[in-house]
């Protein structure tokens, strides 16, 4: 019974992997962050960012991809016309390198997912499947890993109905 309880209360991850970064970030990680994107004139914590940490199988590191909306603020640094920026950054031997880059709108219809890592690897690291609402329909985008940063492979779009 005890065991059961315990099971039940235990944290468990979000089904999509993003969690505070403060949590699942490294603190070199979260300085670069600030040193690469954020204005000293407007301090945001990174540490209140959403970050996933994405390791599947052959991966030779992780990648960290970071949702820069921080909650219960009003003006979100990061976010404007464009959308929101969601970054990729892997681990090198003087700090973090960021990999991906990007402005997302984040408002998709029910069931459609942000970003979605696949367990193909080109490179060492994860494609990913960015999903975005634009005017003509849902569109989906394949990014893969050059070896420097994420391009598009692939692009999908299915019609408004």
């Amino acid at each position: 019974m005890l065991l059961a309880l315990a099971a039940w209360f235990w944290p468990r991850p979000s089904p999509s992997g993003w969690r505070l970064a403060q949590a699942v970030a490294p603190l070199p990680l979260l300085s670069q962050i600030m040193q690469d994107n954020l204005s000293p004139n407007f301090p945001v914590d990174p540490g209140q960012m959403q970050v996933w940490r994405v390791q599947i199988a052959g991966q030779r590191q992780p990648l960290y991809l970071v949702d820069t909306r921080v909650e219960e603020i009003k003006t979100q640094p990061l976010c404007g016309a464009m959308g929101c920026a969601f970054f990729g950054y892997i681990p090198q031997d003087t700090g973090f390198q960021r990999v991906l880059a990007t402005y997302l709108m984040p408002h998709l219809p029910p069931g459609r997912t942000l970003i979605e890592p696949t367990t193909t690897l080109d490179q060492g690291l994860p494609r990913l499947v960015v999903t975005q609402q634009g005017t003509d329909g849902v569109q989906q985008y394949t990014l893969g890993f050059n070896g420097e940063v994420y391009e598009i492979q692939h692009i999908e779009t299915w019609a408004r109905q």
